[in-house]
Protein backbone atom coordinates (compact mmCIF):
# COMPACT_ATOMS: atom_id res chain seq x y z
CA UNK A 1 0.00 0.00 0.00
CA UNK A 2 1.51 3.59 -1.48
CA UNK A 3 1.72 6.49 1.29
CA UNK A 4 0.17 9.30 0.36
CA UNK A 5 2.20 12.68 0.55
CA UNK A 6 0.57 13.37 3.68
CA UNK A 7 1.95 10.15 5.32
CA UNK A 8 5.35 10.30 4.21
CA UNK A 9 5.61 13.93 5.95
CA UNK A 10 4.07 12.68 8.87
CA UNK A 11 6.86 9.88 9.41
CA UNK A 12 9.41 12.22 8.48
CA UNK A 13 8.03 14.64 11.31
CA UNK A 14 7.67 11.45 13.65
CA UNK A 15 11.36 10.40 12.88
CA UNK A 16 13.07 13.98 13.13
CA UNK A 17 11.76 14.31 16.05
CA UNK A 18 12.63 11.00 17.94
CA UNK A 19 15.59 12.26 16.79
CA UNK A 20 16.01 15.32 18.64
CA UNK A 21 14.43 13.46 22.04
CA UNK A 22 17.13 11.11 21.60
CA UNK A 23 20.10 13.70 21.30
CA UNK A 24 18.43 15.57 24.17
CA UNK A 25 18.12 12.70 26.63
CA UNK A 26 21.74 11.34 25.29
CA UNK A 27 23.18 15.17 26.33
CA UNK A 28 21.19 15.33 29.54
CA UNK A 29 22.32 11.72 30.66
CA UNK A 30 26.12 11.95 29.46
CA UNK A 31 28.51 13.07 31.82
CA UNK A 32 29.76 17.07 31.97
CA UNK A 33 33.12 17.25 29.79
CA UNK A 34 35.74 17.58 32.94
CA UNK A 35 37.11 20.84 32.81
CA UNK A 36 41.15 20.51 33.57
CA UNK A 37 40.89 23.80 35.65
CA UNK A 38 38.14 22.66 37.97
CA UNK A 39 40.20 19.49 38.10
CA UNK A 40 43.57 21.27 39.45
CA UNK A 41 41.48 23.48 41.99
CA UNK A 42 40.34 20.62 43.72
CA UNK A 43 43.88 19.16 43.78
CA UNK A 44 43.02 16.62 41.10
CA UNK A 45 45.10 15.29 38.06
CA UNK A 46 44.60 12.93 35.45
CA UNK A 47 46.73 11.28 32.88
CA UNK A 48 46.57 11.41 29.56
CA UNK A 49 47.07 7.73 29.59
CA UNK A 50 46.81 5.03 32.15
CA UNK A 51 50.02 3.62 33.63
CA UNK A 52 50.53 0.03 34.74
CA UNK A 53 51.09 -1.21 38.50
CA UNK A 54 53.58 -3.97 39.05
CA UNK A 55 52.93 -7.25 40.29
CA UNK A 56 53.39 -6.65 44.15
CA UNK A 57 53.18 -8.99 47.32
CA UNK A 58 52.21 -7.83 50.46
CA UNK A 59 49.91 -8.86 53.54
CA UNK A 60 46.50 -7.42 54.19
CA UNK A 61 45.24 -5.79 56.97
CA UNK A 62 42.88 -9.21 57.11
CA UNK A 63 46.19 -11.04 57.08
CA UNK A 64 45.71 -12.46 53.88
CA UNK A 65 48.04 -11.91 50.57
CA UNK A 66 47.25 -8.57 48.87
CA UNK A 67 48.50 -7.79 45.37
CA UNK A 68 47.26 -6.28 42.11
CA UNK A 69 44.42 -8.22 41.76
CA UNK A 70 43.06 -6.35 44.71
CA UNK A 71 43.04 -3.46 42.74
CA UNK A 72 40.65 -4.86 40.06
CA UNK A 73 37.06 -4.65 40.29
CA UNK A 74 36.52 -1.60 42.02
CA UNK A 75 37.87 2.10 41.66
CA UNK A 76 40.94 2.78 44.62
CA UNK A 77 42.25 5.19 46.12
CA UNK A 78 45.34 4.48 47.44
CA UNK A 79 47.34 6.49 50.68
CA UNK A 80 50.76 5.85 51.70
CA UNK A 81 51.26 6.43 55.56
CA UNK A 82 51.22 4.81 58.84
CA UNK A 83 49.97 4.24 62.10
CA UNK A 84 51.97 6.36 64.22
CA UNK A 85 52.10 8.78 62.44
CA UNK A 86 50.82 11.69 64.31
CA UNK A 87 49.33 14.12 62.17
CA UNK A 88 49.05 13.95 58.11
CA UNK A 89 48.00 10.09 58.08
CA UNK A 90 44.66 11.01 60.47
CA UNK A 91 43.93 13.74 58.60
CA UNK A 92 43.78 12.11 55.48
CA UNK A 93 42.14 9.16 56.27
CA UNK A 94 39.48 11.39 58.09
CA UNK A 95 39.22 13.74 54.85
CA UNK A 96 39.18 10.25 52.58
CA UNK A 97 36.03 9.26 55.13
CA UNK A 98 34.38 12.57 54.63
CA UNK A 99 34.76 12.19 51.06
CA UNK A 100 33.02 8.93 50.86
CA UNK A 101 30.20 9.79 52.41
CA UNK A 102 29.88 12.89 50.33
CA UNK A 103 29.43 10.15 47.22
CA UNK A 104 26.55 8.84 45.59
CA UNK A 105 25.58 5.52 47.32
CA UNK A 106 26.36 4.14 44.04
CA UNK A 107 29.86 5.54 43.66
CA UNK A 108 30.64 4.35 47.10
CA UNK A 109 29.81 0.76 46.60
CA UNK A 110 32.41 1.12 43.60
CA UNK A 111 34.92 2.82 45.37
CA UNK A 112 37.51 1.31 47.75
CA UNK A 113 40.22 3.21 50.02
CA UNK A 114 43.69 1.61 50.76
CA UNK A 115 46.12 2.76 53.22
CA UNK A 116 49.43 1.13 52.35
CA UNK A 117 51.86 1.17 55.67
CA UNK A 118 55.59 1.96 54.76
CA UNK A 119 56.07 1.32 58.57
CA UNK A 120 55.49 -2.48 57.90
CA UNK A 121 57.82 -3.00 61.24
CA UNK A 122 55.17 -1.93 63.73
CA UNK A 123 51.97 -2.02 61.17
CA UNK A 124 51.17 -5.68 61.88
CA UNK A 125 48.09 -6.26 60.30
CA UNK A 126 46.26 -6.32 64.08
CA UNK A 127 47.51 -2.98 64.35
CA UNK A 128 46.30 -2.29 60.89
CA UNK A 129 43.07 -3.46 61.49
CA UNK A 130 42.64 -1.84 64.87
CA UNK A 131 43.80 1.30 63.35
CA UNK A 132 41.48 1.46 60.52
CA UNK A 133 38.24 0.42 62.37
CA UNK A 134 38.73 3.62 64.21
CA UNK A 135 37.52 5.56 61.20
CA UNK A 136 34.33 3.56 60.61
CA UNK A 137 34.59 3.92 56.89
CA UNK A 138 35.73 0.16 55.78
CA UNK A 139 39.06 1.22 54.98
CA UNK A 140 41.51 -1.82 53.77
CA UNK A 141 44.83 -1.84 54.67
CA UNK A 142 48.30 -3.44 53.51
CA UNK A 143 51.78 -3.77 54.33
CA UNK A 144 54.74 -5.58 54.04
CA UNK A 145 58.15 -6.72 52.70
CA UNK A 146 60.07 -3.48 52.37
CA UNK A 147 61.44 -4.10 48.73
CA UNK A 148 57.82 -5.06 47.93
CA UNK A 149 56.68 -1.53 49.40
CA UNK A 150 59.31 -0.08 47.49
CA UNK A 151 58.47 -1.11 44.25
CA UNK A 152 54.94 -0.28 44.12
CA UNK A 153 55.96 3.33 45.89
CA UNK A 154 58.14 3.90 42.85
CA UNK A 155 55.14 2.62 40.17
CA UNK A 156 53.08 5.19 41.73
CA UNK A 157 55.62 8.43 42.32
CA UNK A 158 54.90 8.27 45.91
CA UNK A 159 57.93 9.15 47.81
CA UNK A 160 59.00 7.96 51.46
CA UNK A 161 62.46 7.15 53.40
CA UNK A 162 62.96 4.17 55.33
CA UNK A 163 63.23 5.21 59.21
CA UNK A 164 65.77 4.03 61.74
CA UNK A 165 63.22 1.55 63.52
CA UNK A 166 66.29 1.26 66.02
CA UNK A 167 65.42 4.21 67.64
CA UNK A 168 61.98 4.54 69.53
CA UNK A 169 59.20 6.37 68.54
CA UNK A 170 60.54 6.87 64.96
CA UNK A 171 58.77 9.15 62.89
CA UNK A 172 58.17 7.89 58.54
CA UNK A 173 58.93 10.61 56.40
CA UNK A 174 56.38 10.31 53.70
CA UNK A 175 54.44 12.20 50.38
CA UNK A 176 51.12 12.86 50.73
CA UNK A 177 49.34 12.31 48.08
CA UNK A 178 46.42 10.12 47.28
CA UNK A 179 46.37 7.72 44.27
CA UNK A 180 43.56 7.05 42.26
CA UNK A 181 43.48 3.67 40.31
CA UNK A 182 40.86 2.36 37.86
CA UNK A 183 38.76 -1.45 37.66
CA UNK A 184 41.63 -2.33 35.35
CA UNK A 185 44.15 -2.01 38.31
CA UNK A 186 45.73 0.89 36.17
CA UNK A 187 47.49 3.96 37.87
CA UNK A 188 45.26 6.53 36.24
CA UNK A 189 45.63 9.12 38.62
CA UNK A 190 46.54 11.37 42.09
CA UNK A 191 45.22 13.95 43.96
CA UNK A 192 47.07 16.66 45.70
CA UNK A 193 47.59 17.42 49.75
CA UNK A 194 45.43 19.02 51.38
CA UNK A 195 42.40 16.92 50.04
CA UNK A 196 38.75 18.51 49.10
CA UNK A 197 36.23 16.41 50.02
CA UNK A 198 33.27 18.65 49.15
CA UNK A 199 34.82 19.57 45.47
CA UNK A 200 36.17 15.61 45.63
CA UNK A 201 32.94 14.26 45.89
CA UNK A 202 31.47 16.14 43.14
CA UNK A 203 34.10 15.88 40.50
CA UNK A 204 35.39 11.75 41.32
CA UNK A 205 31.72 10.75 40.31
CA UNK A 206 32.30 12.27 36.89
CA UNK A 207 35.81 11.00 36.14
CA UNK A 208 34.21 7.43 37.42
CA UNK A 209 31.55 7.84 34.63
CA UNK A 210 34.25 9.02 32.18
CA UNK A 211 36.35 5.92 32.64
CA UNK A 212 33.32 3.33 31.54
Amino acid sequence: MALSGIQKTVLVSVAVVALVIGATVHKVLRPAPLNEAQLAEAGLFLFDSPRPIPPIQLTSASNQPWGRDDLQGQWNLLFFGYTFCPDICPTTLAELRQLSLNLPDEQRQQLRVTMISVDPKRDTPQQMSSYLNFFDAGFAGASGDPEELARLAQALSVAYIEPDTSQDNYLVDHSGQVVIVDPAGQYVGFIRPPLRPQQLGELLPRVMARAR
